[in-house]
C-alpha cells in the first residue's frame, strides 16, 4: 500500500488498479472513503480504463475485429508501476502488454498522479497514444464515500448541491444499455438532489451528460462534515449506490453503450480520440471539510 500524508489527510493507495482505498481525516478523526465491505461493494475507487460502463453484450468491433471487454474495462485489475512517490504525491502507470492488445487493440500508456494539498485530494489522468495510427479510449473515476459519514444520520439526511440550478435529465438505463429514455430528477429551479434509495433501487445509476455545474458538495444540514467534489472537463457523471451506506461519485469521460449502439468502437457514444503521439489529459479534485 503506498501511503500520502499531510497535517490534513492521510491517504492509501494500492498499487493493483491504482485504487484509493482509505481517505482519512487526521483532524476530524473521519474516514470519507467507503471501506470495500464485499457485503455491499468491493471497491472503493476504482479507475475506469479503457472503457466506462459496459459495451453490448462486452463485444465491440474495431476495424470490424470483435473484441471483448468487461465492465470498465481491465485497468481496475491490473497491477500498477509506482513511478513516484513523496509524502504528498504519486504517480501510477500501466503500459499496453500483449495480453492487453487481445482486449483492446492500442499501444498505451496510462499514467495516475495523486496528489494532496491542505485538505484536497487531486487525482490526474494521463493518456499517452503509443502507437502509430489513432488510439479510441474512454477513462472514468468511481470513488464511494460513506454515508452517512457521521453518526446518527441516515444516507437519506444527505444530499448533493450542485454549483448551478440543474435542469439536465437523468439518462435511463435499460436492459442492454443506456436508453434514449430520460426523466427528470432536479426539482424546478433547483440545485439540489436530495439523496434516496428509491433513486436506485430499480433503475440503478443516475447517469448526466453536461451538467452545468462544475463542482457539487455532499453533505447534510445535520452534519458537521461533507466534501465538495471538483470535475471540471468531464462530460458526463454517475451517482450511484447499491444501495448501501456509501454514495458514489463518478466524473466519466466516455459513458456506457446505448441501447441502439452498433458496437462499432468508432461509432461509440462519449470516445475520445488520439491521434499518434498525442497526450490527453483530466484531473478531479475532492475537498474535505
Amino acid at each position: 500500500m503506498v501511503c500520502l500524508q499531510n497535517n490534513f489527510l492521510q491517504v492509501e493507495i494500492d498499487t493493483k488498479g491504482a485504487e484509493v482505498k482509505k481517505i482519512y481525516h487526521r483532524q476530524f478523526q473521519l474516514d470519507y472513503l467507503w471501506n470495500s465491505d464485499p457485503a455491499y461493494w468491493n471497491r472503493s475507487s476504482p479507475v475506469l480504463f479503457p472503457i466506462v460502463g459496459k459495451v453490448k453484450d462486452n463485444t465491440y468491433t474495431y476495424q470490424n475485429n470483435p473484441y471483448h471487454l468487461t465492465q470498465h474495462g481491465f485497468a481496475r485489475d491490473t497491477d500498477f508501476t509506482l513511478a513516484h512517490h513523496t509524502e504528498t504525491e504519486a504517480v501510477f502507470f500501466i503500459d499496453s502488454t500483449s495480453q492487453s492488445l487481445t482486449l483492446y487493440p492500442f499501444k498505451f500508456r496510462l499514467s495516475i498522479i495523486y496528489t494532496l494539498s491542505n485538505a484536497s485530494l487531486n487525482v490526474a489522468y494521463k493518456v499517452e497514444n503509443k502507437q502509430d495510427g489513432e488510439m479510441l479510449f474512454s477513462i472514468g473515476a468511481h470513488p464511494a464515500f460513506n454515508c452517512p459519514l457521521e453518526p446518527g444520520l441516515s444516507f437519506e439526511d444527505y444530499t448533493l448541491t450542485f454549483e448551478k440550478e440543474e435542469h439536465t435529465p437523468r439518462l435511463l438505463l435499460g436492459a442492454n444499455g443506456i436508453s434514449r429514455n430520460t426523466e427528470e430528477v432536479f426539482a424546478a429551479d433547483s440545485k439540489e438532489l436530495p439523496l434516496d434509495y428509491n433513486l436506485f433501487v430499480t433503475k440503478d445509476a443516475i447517469v448526466f451528460k453536461d451538467l452545468q455545474s462544475s463542482y457539487m458538495t455532499f453533505g447534510s444540514d445535520k452534519a458537521s462534515h461533507g466534501l465538495r467534489f471538483h470535475f471540471a472537463g468531464f462530460p458526463y457523471m454517475g451517482i450511484w449506490t447499491k444501495p448501501g451506506p456509501f454514495i458514489c461519485i463518478e466524473p466519466w469521460c466516455g459513458v456506457a453503450d446505448f441501447e441502439d449502439a452498433d458496437g462499432k468502437l468508432e461509432n461509440k457514444e462519449g470516445i475520445n480520440r488520439l491521434k499518434a503521439g498525442e497526450i490527453f489529459e483530466a484531473a478531479y479534485t475532492m475537498e474535505f471539510f
